[in-house]
């Protein structure tokens, strides 16, 4: 018997080295972290503490015209937007200084990993790369849109884009941000947004999802408008 024993213990030994290796790598390339749960916002009963709705603005704050967006990072039609509209828009159009961008979360109830997804361009927000995660999730959206837990994904994002890891691990775990989504996406729902994405020119909501040109074009009449308008006479002291 204690020869038999003594036979097993190099099989009992792998066996142990083969569960802990397994363990690594089910914490490595299995499910990770979870995803934040985070609770659907109740826009009819807003908390008294909510931050005020701002989004993430791109333009200088002296522009006459702000062109708002209201998106949805699991949404097909935000991403089309995102990628085929939005990089003319940021090369062309932002560069004349006409015109201030303003990205408005607006995550849709039913797309159940679109929060993680804000939380995350959120969490970079804080690090001066919104732009960065906003592209890389929309770029990527068929990846992480349909995973059971998109958070393996959205961490190789953030290390992509070059995102301090240990800062965005917890900016996502405590889910610093999310008042300020909800208080964006409420803002949207105050003024009727249901769907997205949406588009409001100097407040006015467009029709439709618009091109690169039907946005140069709004921005010309209305540039062409304001120049044409007569000046007011400045208001004299009294007396």
């Amino acid at each position: 018997m204690a020869e038999a024993g003594r036979s097993l213990k190099p099989f009992y030994i792998l066996l142990g080295g083969i569960a802990v290796v397994g363990a690594v790598l089910i914490a490595v390339f299995g499910g990770g972290p979870s995803a934040p749960q985070l609770v659907a916002s109740d826009c009819q009963s807003p908390r008294p503490d909510a931050p005020p709705p701002k989004g993430v603005t791109i333009g200088p704050d002296s522009a006459r015209i702000e062109i708002t967006e209201f998106s949805d990072f699991e949404c097909p039609w935000c991403a089309r937007f995102a990628i085929l509209t939005m990089p003319d828009i940021r090369q062309r159009l932002l560069p004349t200084g006409l015109v201030k961008w303003r990205y408005m979360n607006f995550p849709l109830d039913g797309h159940p990993n679109s929060p993680a997804a804000h939380l995350a361009a959120a969490c970079a927000l804080e690090q001066g790369k919104f732009w960065e995660m906003h592209d890389v999730l929309y770029m990527n959206q068929n990846d992480w849109a349909d995973q059971r837990n998109p958070m393996r994904l959205i961490l190789q994002y953030a290390a992509r884009i070059g995102l301090n890891a240990d800062s965005f691990r917890v900016c996502m775990t405590t889910k610093r941000p999310w008042p300020q989504i909800e208080s964006d996406k409420c803002e949207g729902v105050r003024l009727g947004v249901g769907g997205t994405p949406v588009f409001f020119v100097n407040g006015h909501q467009l029709p439709d999802i618009p091109v690169y040109d039907d946005l140069k074009k709004i921005v010309d009449s209305i540039t062409a408008a304001t120049a044409a308008a007569p000046a007011r006479p400045a208001a004299g002291r009294k007396r």
